[in-house]
């Protein structure tokens, strides 16, 4: 199977592919909203594996600043990485993960970050588990609930792509989780 990673920018996404996106997300992930293809708030862009007209995989990528003390930080915020169930183990994901990381050094973004519990898989992609405590506003059912602030319990990681080191401090993510 020859498969194409392309990315697309989330203003020109349209329905037919907002749908497969739906529904390959509440294939690969319990109690994912039923019909959308996003969790919390849009993301920036996102990368599809295809082959043919099939989508077979697909990362979301948040694009923005983050903060720890007076620093800041320009990352890609990952979310929703996932491959259709008979793709899995094919080496998609890791596709979509290397296509994104040479699209992050171009342009110049510090460090990918994201929220799992899939650790051995991204740690085989050279991330590291960070313990710093977050804060960010807490957003769900399509509403903001508040600020929140606290440690995200072994689910926080990086990727540093620049000369900057991982902040040891308390980072502000300056918007929703991942």
């Amino acid at each position: 199977m020859k498969i194409q990673i392309r990315e697309i920018k989330e203003y020109k996404l349209d329905p037919e592919m907002a749908a497969k996106i739906a529904y390959l997300l509440q294939g690969s992930f319990s109690g994912y909203p039923r019909g959308k293809h996003f969790l919390h708030q849009l993301p920036s862009f996102r990368l599809l594996a295809e082959s043919k007209d099939t989508l077979e995989g697909h990362v979301a990528i948040h694009h923005r600043i983050i903060s720890c003390g007076e620093m800041i930080y320009n990352i890609f915020g990952i979310s929703d990485l996932c491959v259709t169930e008979k793709s899995r183990k094919t080496g998609i994901a890791t596709d979509l993960m290397t296509k994104l990381e040479q699209m992050a050094v171009e342009a110049q973004i510090d460090f990918l970050v994201l929220v799992t519990n899939v650790h051995e898989f991204y740690a085989k992609n050279g991330f590291e588990r960070a313990e710093n405590v977050c804060r960010w506003v807490m957003v769900q059912n399509n509403k903001s609930l508040g600020l929140v602030r606290r440690r995200v319990e072994d689910g926080l990681m990086y990727k540093k792509l620049s000369d900057l080191d991982w902040p040891n401090g308390e980072l502000d993510l300056m918007g929703h989780i991942f």
